[in-house]
């Protein structure tokens, strides 16, 4: 297990990095495609990118490559609905007084 977490690090690390400093656009949009599909612990480093780079085309692709990760966990987490549970909310009325 801890083999497979330095791995991981490794692959994050090598990746941000490749996106941050690489002189081709090309390359560091690859690298945020890939950081991306590595789920939502690649958000910290997508946001790290965002946050060093100038070029607006590379904060683009970290702003999409973000949404996309949230909006593919909701994906994943939500659970079907078959249309006969309502949406749960809280309201004043629910809460202690």
């Amino acid at each position: 297990m801890m083999i497979r977490q330095l791995s991981d690090t490794r692959v994050f690390w090598e990746l941000k990095e490749k996106a941050k400093w690489s002189h081709d656009h090309e390359e560091k949009k690859t690298a945020i495609t890939e950081l991306s599909s590595l789920g939502e612990g690649a958000i910290p480093s997508l946001e790290e990118i965002m946050n060093v780079t100038a070029f607006q085309e590379i904060k683009a692709a970290c702003i999409e490559a973000i949404k996309a990760v949230q909006g593919n966990s909701k994906v994943a987490t939500a659970e079907p609905d078959e249309g006969k549970a309502l949406a749960k909310t809280t309201s004043f009325a629910d809460l202690p007084p």
